[in-house]
């Protein structure tokens, strides 16, 4: 669904001009419209190229096309909006958790630092922004 340029920026304001999910500053333009229920875009392998090379391309169609709406989007930061991908929020919620021990193991670096005291993982919940935002003040 592409919106007009007032139902974006009315998208943009619904939590204050934040990333509804880890509550970053949106600026006008480079942020994304995150459908919280996904809506799944179909993809077809397209014919092979003279090199004999494929590419995937999207069709246009929707798995799911009753979430594609306007009450079914969050403004998102590009990293929140990529790392959530096609998952739930209560997925979304479990991954990011995952993710000190995620680190843990696959850098040297992190152990370290947080071996000297540097980095200290809370195991707080992952809370986010618009669970926190109340229209009128934050």
């Amino acid at each position: 669904m592409a919106l007009t340029k007032k139902q974006r920026a009315e998208l943009r304001m619904k939590f204050g001009g934040k990333c509804a999910y880890c509550g970053c500053e949106l600026a006008e333009k480079g942020w994304h419209a995150d459908h919280v229920e996904a809506v799944y875009r179909k993809w077809e392998v397209a014919p092979r190229r003279a090199n004999g090379t494929r590419r995937t391309v999207a069709t246009g169609e929707h798995e799911r096309p009753e979430n594609d709406t306007v009450d079914n989007l969050f403004p998102a930061c590009v990293p929140c909006n990529l790392f959530k991908s096609v998952d739930s929020v209560e997925q979304f919620r479990g991954r990011i958790a995952t993710q000190v021990d995620v680190t843990r193991r696959a850098s040297r670096s992190f152990r370290t630092a947080e071996s000297f005291g540097l980095v200290q993982p809370t195991n707080a919940p992952v809370v986010f922004w618009f669970e926190q935002y109340q229209v009128g003040g934050e």
